[in-house]
């Protein structure tokens, strides 16, 4: 791993000074998950215990093209290195004497994997539960996805994704997504996908994977709307699949006939204190029963010192096992010279007290 990221940054480098019109951004970001269930557990189940990753974007200064490159996202040997390419279409025919006025056209190709649908929910928790996607990557190794994007300023925008190269051609993975914002305060969307990959219990780590699915967002900024000082919004999605699901933690085998999974959100304040409580519910059917589960997330963010970031929340995945699914926990972080220094701790039912140091420079 030490050796890839040393010849990134020497390559890196090299283009920067070669190419002085080249842009690089990204993030690093790296620390450890303590455990004390029991008597301290340094190296939880799973590879837990590691946290940190590592993205890096780079830009020509006319902005016509974006190599991304993503998914080192461990910090260790089992890291799989995937770039894509994103080409402004749009700004290319600009710098070549077509003006498209406020029409965006842009194409990505690449390794990318799983294809994320355009949407309207606004992520208060940030756990990435609402995503909707393509499953381009399958239950193989790896995926290789081309998406269009196109639009009309900030009234409407379209993508289209598909991996024409995937097997069995039966099952290949789609997704097309649409989303409006027409007036300051008011978004919507609507998407499908075949080959999908939808989230179970509002977690971007539980996957689904679905033969159809189908998902809408709203999202109603009252505080845009009224040009009030005092942030107010209501958020919703709802995202549903059928044609048989399984679960990437149980194996390929079919679990269930159709899963749904909705969230709503209300979220607000001013700027040294906001707050957020989300509601989610999970439904998953087969031809024994029906489940449903319920659960919640709430927050509290405090800004009232520069550069110092504060939080508390409290979470449960399933109401009718409170006890059980509970988390508690707070975040702390400070940021000086673009470098944040940072801390969660929390307390859970099942997983007990954990402590997660890291540091994270953005740059």
């Amino acid at each position: 791993m030490k050796k890839i990221l040393t010849i990134l940054t020497v390559a890196l480098l090299a283009c920067t000074t070669v190419f002085a019109a080249l842009n690089v951004s990204g993030e690093f970001e790296a620390g450890y998950k303590f455990s004390f269930d029991g008597g301290f557990t340094a190296a939880p189940e799973d590879d837990e215990g590691k946290e940190g990753k590592v993205t890096l974007k780079i830009t020509d200064d006319a902005g016509i093209w974006t190599v991304n490159i993503k998914a080192l996202d461990e910090l260790d040997s089992g890291n799989a290195l995937k770039a894509n390419l994103s080409l402004n279409v749009a700004a290319l025919l600009a710098a070549n004497g077509v003006d498209m006025g406020d029409v965006s056209l842009a194409l990505s190709l690449g390794g990318n994997d799983k294809l994320t649908a355009l949407s309207a929910y606004n992520d208060v928790t940030g756990d990435g539960g609402f995503k909707f996607k393509n499953n381009s990557k399958g239950w193989g190794k790896y995926g290789y996805s081309t998406e269009i994007s196109v639009g009309y300023g900030d009234l409407i925008q379209a993508k289209f994704g598909i991996d024409p190269v995937y097997e069995p051609t039966s099952e290949m993975p789609i997704v097309a997504s649409v989303m409006s914002a027409p007036v300051d305060g008011v978004k919507v969307s609507v998407a499908y996908s075949h080959n999908a990959v939808i989230y179970a219990l509002g977690s971007d780590g539980n996957a689904v994977n679905v033969t159809n699915a189908f998902g809408g967002a709203v999202d109603l900024n009252i505080g845009a709307l009224l040009d009030s000082d005092f942030a107010l919004g209501v958020t919703v999605y709802d995202n549903f699949g059928w044609g048989g699901f399984t679960s990437s933690a149980k194996g390929v085998d079919p679990i269930g006939d159709t899963y749904n999974a909705f969230a709503a959100a209300v979220y607000g304040g001013v700027d040294v204190v906001d707050a957020f409580f989300e509601l989610r519910m999970d439904n998953a059917t087969s031809a024994k029963k029906t489940t449903t589960t319920l659960g919640m997330k709430t927050q509290v963010n405090l800004n009232v010192v520069e550069n110092l970031g504060l939080d508390v929340y409290l979470a449960a995945s399933d109401f009718s096992d409170f006890g059980n699914t509970f988390a508690v926990g707070g975040d702390a972080s400070y940021t000086i010279s673009g470098v944040k220094f940072a801390a969660n701790l929390e307390y859970g039912a099942t997983a007990g007290f954990s402590v997660t140091p890291k540091v994270v420079i953005t740059f």
